[in-house]
């Protein structure tokens, strides 16, 4: 029971502190490095599918115009909307060429969606974005300056959270994995991009599976590895994006996200094995050990109870003040900011747990229906 308890503790330590000090230490000796050109500018096409976005899709519209990008089209997949959407976007597309519509009739999900549009994209690099994503004007430039190396596959921007109410629950979460971004892209490893400003090499595109869930903004950009590529991650690539205002509002998602990494985990297993270097590192240490974490959590809760008595009562303090989170995740005072932590940590551990069990009986759906109001 000692071994138990002292492995799974371990190796949550390993996952959440001990990776993110042990890739410092890398990085200061280890830095791959490749050719990156500003003057670079291929052909893009970016890919967006929408679902009732009336409030957003004009904004969006105005922000893909304010590129400052040579040669950049838009293909917008409308998945079923029953607001205005396709009417806003048929007025936009009557004074605008580089926007074409591909309206579908039937609910089929994201991946389907994408799946559809890439194959008629006219340019070299996939651009993959969110309807509440909004790039900065040269985040484009500044991505596509990577693809003047030809083993770069794949490139992820930076995407900055802004909260409409003040209360911002993944911030300083969302701030630690930016920074550990940042330190396995001097590795040469990116582990999945940010959804709403990433892009890769139209060739390497190959369509998945669009009856499950899938997490996209993982699968598609690690698989240039598949293929013998590598990703970038560009700290100067900014979008913004605004975050949800509470752990209640974002459970769902992080539900539908926990479903989709177990199922990235069979789509990405190639990169698991030892050979693969930095790659199935960073893998096995950022994502299955953090995916796992849930049972990891329950089995030092267990093993605690009969070999540390004061690392259970320990435990228990903390479910306290998740539970104590819970009741003022709204609130903006320091001990609300405070008891968000335990909070956040605890509802996504429990959303990732959810996920596993959707994901092994197969009872999450690929289509979604949009149930919050999103603002710009």
């Amino acid at each position: 029971m000692e071994a138990l308890f002292l492995t799974a503790l371990g190796l949550l330590a390993y996952t959440y502190v001990g990776y993110f000090l042990l890739v410092f230490l890398i990085t200061l000796v280890v830095r791959k490095r490749h050719h990156c050109d500003n003057a670079h500018t291929p052909s893009v096409s970016m890919v967006l599918s929408l679902h009732n976005e009336e409030n957003l899709i004009a904004q969006r519209l105005d922000n893909f115009e304010a590129l400052d990008y040579p040669d950049c089209e838009l293909l917008l997949g409308d998945d079923c909307s029953t607001d205005r959407t396709r009417e806003i976007i048929r007025e936009r597309m009557a004074r605008n060429p580089r926007i074409r519509f591909f309206p579908f009739d039937t609910h089929q999900g994201k991946t389907a969606v994408i799946n559809t549009l890439v194959p008629q994209a006219k340019g070299e690099i996939i651009a993959f974005t969110d309807a509440n994503t909004f790039y900065a004007p040269d985040a484009m430039r500044k991505m596509c300056r990577h693809f003047a190396d030809a083993k770069v596959g794949s490139v992820s921007g930076r995407l900055l959270l802004k909260s409409a109410t003040g209360v911002n629950t993944d911030d300083s979460y969302w701030q630690y994995e930016t920074l550990l971004k940042r330190r396995e892209g001097l590795l040469g490893v990116v582990l999945g991009a940010n959804g709403g400003i990433y892009s890769m090499r139209k060739e390497l595109f190959r369509p998945l599976k669009s009856d499950v869930i899938q997490i996209d903004d993982f699968i598609w950009p690690v698989s240039v590895y598949i293929h013998g590529y590598r990703g970038v991650y560009e700290a100067e690539a900014i979008a913004n994006e605004e975050a949800s205002p509470s752990v209640e509002a974002e459970f769902k998602r992080k539900v539908r996200i926990g479903t989709g990494d177990y199922r990235a985990l069979i789509e990405c297993r190639q990169l698991l094995l030892p050979w693969k270097g930095w790659i199935a590192f960073a893998f096995w240490s950022h994502k299955v050990l953090r995916w796992f974490a849930p049972f990891l959590l329950i089995l030092v809760f267990v093993s605690s109870a009969f070999v540390a008595p004061w690392f259970f009562y320990l435990q228990c303090a903390l479910y306290v003040a998740a539970a104590a989170g819970k009741l003022v995740s709204k609130q903006k005072h320091f001990l609300a900011k405070l008891l968000r932590v335990p909070y956040y940590f605890v509802g996504s551990n429990v959303a990732l747990l959810i996920g596993f069990f959707k994901c092994a009986t197969g009872r999450q759906k690929a289509t979604w229906t949009q149930k919050t109001h999103r603002t710009a």
